[in-house]
């Protein structure tokens, strides 16, 4: 089966897309082409790449002229299946729909909810958008012939619009991650990777290490607004910028906390941050916001703590108890490597995607 991953909004190179839902479907023997952003990885494999090239234009533009310019990639493939990613795509998925092509909607985000993290759209405009683009996904939904969420709380979101959902997490391959032992040095120091942010706790993270005289390693895309708050802290931390996979792993593994303090916003209450599954699948403490959903994550697994970010005295408590006592500390993560192990191996999550490719095939 000709299959087509497109996004206008995600790099070539993105995790999801590529490196797990591409790879694993080209794999399973399918003809597989990545209509996205620049850059592309390194090794593309058996998967060709078409790069969107979208000139400079004012923001409210950019969906319709990167939309245009994906879609007519997207339809040169001559593809079964167009499987996309943004809402922003929405529109011109249905045309290839109108056009005998089978379509999925692969919903990354709760789209309403993530309208109020979107500093750019005005206060006032964000609960307009927010209705707007609920009223768009609930009366599209149907008309696709797949929706794939991302977690539990956006399957069921979409079975309520009575879409026919497969759920595919942001589960980890654990082939990237080195098996944790007991033995294994690990640095005293903590850990986030992802995009910095300070709706993602960047401020927290600083503040907490700080207090706890613990040294913080940041990897992940940052801010301007961020970047220039963190010049102007004195503390104990390094940002290393964007990483690869291979140098993200080796970060966990050498590390003895990994933290996730994502605040209290709409977008994040039910989510799944794939960098707890990361600290869990290299044998990493995991200290998270008391959100939810990471909160059931966490303390099922029995991999670290769940924290509210109103008590800073308990973050800092957590944080020094872990780094004051490393065999707990690294007995406490490799409880999270056994979780991940069982519950939330990509190879779960691949299955069901390939599933879902050969019921549209039959």
């Amino acid at each position: 089966m000709k299959i087509c991953m497109l996004s206008s909004v995600h790099s070539a190179d993105d995790i999801r897309i590529v490196e797990k839902e591409a790879r694993s479907l080209s794999e399973a023997g399918h003809d597989v082409t990545v209509v996205a952003r620049s850059p592309r990885p390194s090794d593309p494999g058996r998967i060709e790449f078409k790069l969107i090239e979208v000139p400079p234009v004012a923001r409210w533009k950019r969906p319709w002229v990167a939309g245009r310019a994906a879609i007519a990639l997207a339809r040169a493939t001559g593809a079964d299946v167009v499987q996309f990613h943004d809402p922003e795509l929405i529109p011109f998925a249905l045309l290839l729909k109108s056009r005998g092509c089978k379509v999925i909607y692969d919903v990354h985000e709760d789209v309403p909810a993530d309208i109020y993290s979107k500093r750019w759209i005005p206060r006032w405009m964000q609960p307009i958008v927010a209705f707007g683009m609920e009223l768009v996904e609930r009366k599209t939904a149907c008309r696709f012939d797949a929706i794939i969420a991302a977690t539990p709380a956006i399957a069921q979101r979409f079975r309520d619009f009575g879409a026919a959902v497969t759920l595919v997490r942001n589960s980890v391959r654990l082939n990237e991650f080195i098996e944790p032992t007991d033995n294994a040095p690990r640095k005293r120091q903590a850990v986030y990777v992802g995009h910095v942010s300070f709706n993602r706790g960047l401020v927290e993270m600083v503040e907490a290490c700080e207090a706890a005289r613990l040294p913080l390693v940041l990897a992940g895309s940052i801010g301007v607004a961020e970047a220039d708050w963190l010049k102007s802290v004195s503390s104990d931390v390094v940002h290393r910028g964007k990483l690869d996979r291979s140098e993200i792993a080796t970060l966990l593994n050498e590390s003895l906390i990994g933290l996730c303090l994502f605040h209290h916003e709409p977008n994040h209450l039910h989510a799944m941050p794939t960098k707890i599954f990361e600290y869990m699948a290299a044998g990493t403490a995991v200290i998270t916001s008391d959100l939810p959903r990471s909160k059931e994550i966490v303390e099922a697994a029995g991999c670290g703590f769940s924290v509210s970010l109103d008590d800073k005295d308990e973050l800092v408590e957590r944080i020094a108890l872990l780094a004051g006592e490393p065999e707990r500390a690294i007995k406490v993560g490799q409880a999270g490597r056994v979780a991940v192990v069982r519950d939330y191996n990509w190879q779960h999550d691949a299955a069901e995607l390939k599933n879902l490719y050969e019921k549209l095939a039959s």
